[in-house]
């Protein structure tokens, strides 16, 4: 009898997860659910080769030969709605129910945002996957002002990316210093150098923000001082 691992999520854990299980010798069938429509593919590049290359391609986890040859079947895009653990199932979002023998969940982690009035502003963007870059890349395109919420890896590496195509950035930082949570002072202090050097409004110990709407465009409000961009980008950390 065929044993089924069902895995949820198509992202580099569920990718890893499935090479993994062939390369210790599973024969058996390896279905994968996820929420896009593209291949495995890595994610560092969404902050930098897929907002500034012309035509970017997908950063592939595997070759499109390695992924075929761990001979997957895929049901996408969808959700996992439900497990009936009991059953052994998975109701999908497309309505089918999926029987597993194992299953693995790797669905990682969703962009977190500072509250409601930013996950409704069409002009308030993540980045997180492949469809949120490309978004992203468009609009930055037709922007001249652009506002990066968080002063981590993530908003620091949009930020350099924005200013190589022109775009005036402003990013904001609740803490002291960027990067506070894993770099040492000094490193933080180069890091804010360095992106000031590259144009980079650097506002950090700003408090909370608020955000309002004008004609369409975001408006940020910090520290009773309102300013209005093209977009706005956050990067906050994610939730489960």
């Amino acid at each position: 009898m065929t044993v089924r691992i069902v895995i949820i999520g198509g992202g580099q854990a569920g990718g890893w997860a499935a090479k993994t299980l062939r390369d210790e010798g599973f024969d058996g069938e390896i279905c994968i659910i996820a929420e896009e429509e593209w291949d495995f593919y890595e994610r560092p590049p969404l902050s930098k080769a897929a907002l500034l290359e012309a035509e970017p391609a997908l950063p592939r986890l595997f070759s499109a030969e390695a992924q075929q040859a761990l001979n997957l079947k895929w049901y996408r895009p969808q959700r996992a709605e439900a497990i009936d653990r009991e059953a052994r199932t998975v109701r999908l979002s497309g309505g089918e129910r999926l029987a597993y023998d194992r299953l693995l969940i790797a669905t990682g982690g969703r962009a977190r945002l500072p509250g409601e009035a930013w996950a409704q502003h069409p002009q308030v963007y993540t980045l997180r996957h492949w469809q949120d870059a490309r978004r992203l890349k468009a609009r930055l395109a037709a922007s001249t002002r652009l506002a990066i919420v968080g002063g981590g890896w993530i908003g620091l590496e949009i930020a350099a990316s924005a200013r190589k195509s022109g775009v005036e950035v402003t990013l904001y930082e609740q803490q002291p210093a960027l990067c506070m949570r894993s770099v040492s002072g000094e490193v933080s202090q180069e890091l804010e150098w360095l992106h000031r050097e590259q144009g980079v409004n650097v506002r950090t110990g700003c408090g909370a923000l608020g955000l309002e709407d004008s004609d369409g465009l975001p408006v940020i409000r910090c520290d009773g001082r309102r300013q209005t961009f093209d977009a706005v980008v956050v990067g906050i950390g994610v939730r489960a």
